[in-house]
């Protein structure tokens, strides 16, 4: 055993990077967690915190920084559906032995499967559908708070805040969670214009609870605002079943609000996770050894 390949699986978020050391053999030798890792944080960034991370999970396996060169691997790195980060990555210098990656959803799907044909739906505070069946592969949404995510827990929480304003002025229906909102800002339009100066997607996610409170009481405005992010969440998951990817699985924080509310066709073809994205960093890692170069 003392021969054998190391691997390194990393699954860097945009909050958090977290690292696992595996060998040929699969056992488990060290996991470590460090800070955010989306590539748009900007290569110095990140590959200091995928380093502070996999020296940290060499420290839990036993090991020590030397051997930071024997490690093999496979990244998985939010950000990385954009080109421009690609290359980036891939022209950075680096200690380790060799490295390979691809976005945190891709290998968020392939730890999904264990390497099997499948998709998945990230629903969270953003939103991403990623397919892989046979040697094609499908990413879907995933763009940004901005000008995509539009079933995520974020733009959730924003259009609670926009309808809530709107009721304030009277050019929507008052309901509890309007009033519960516009309270939340001492009912002064300005302190919600504030907040939006500098809200970043999470500060909108925080209100996402509050509207699934509302819906479970029957609140109508909550109603509306979930089946809109449950229908642009279905288009995702059909367009994923229609690609080829007939076991789906849904991850992150609202994974249960949506899949509770899903068809009975798309229901039928839920599946749990078998392994996380570490686990499919690290398959990655392996296939990219076997691929003729």
């Amino acid at each position: 055993m003392r021969n054998e390949r190391l691997y390194l699986g990393i699954d860097g978020g945009g909050t958090r990077c977290r690292a696992r050391i595996s060998n040929e053999s699969n056992d488990i030798l060290g996991e470590a967690v460090a800070g955010g890792a989306n590539t748009r944080l900007g290569m110095d960034h990140i590959f200091g915190e995928i380093v502070a991370a996999a020296s940290l999970a060499l420290k839990n396996a036993g090991m020590d920084d030397s051997k930071l060169g024997d490690l093999h691997a496979g990244l998985g790195l939010a950000g990385l559906s954009l080109e421009r980060e690609r290359n980036l990555v891939s022209a950075y210098p680096h200690p380790f032995a060799s490295i390979c990656f691809a976005t945190d959803a891709y290998t968020a799907c392939l730890g999904a499967h264990d390497g099997a044909n499948g998709g998945i739906l990230i629903v969270g505070t953003g939103t991403c559908g990623q397919a892989i069946v046979g040697d094609n592969e499908l990413s879907v949404a995933g763009w940004g708070f901005e000008i995509s995510d539009v079933g995520s827990g974020a733009r959730i929480g924003r259009a609670a805040l926009e309808t809530a304003l709107l009721a304030h002025e009277g050019l929507a229906d008052q309901t509890d969670l309007t009033h519960q909102i516009m309270g939340k800002f001492n009912y002064n339009p300005e302190e919600i214009v504030a907040f939006a100066e500098t809200a970043k997607p999470a500060h909108y996610g925080t209100f996402c609870p509050l509207v699934f409170d509302a819906d479970a009481n029957g609140d109508a405005t909550a109603r509306q605002i979930i089946d809109r992010a449950v229908q642009a969440n279905l288009r995702i998951l059909r367009k994923l079943s229609g690609f080829g990817a007939k076991r789906i699985t849904l991850m992150g924080g609202l994974a249960e609000h949506m899949g509770k509310r899903m068809p009975r066709d798309i229901v039928d073809q839920l599946v749990p996770a078998k392994y996380d994205a570490m686990h499919g960093a690290i398959l990655l890692a392996k296939q990219r050894e076997r691929t003729p170069a």
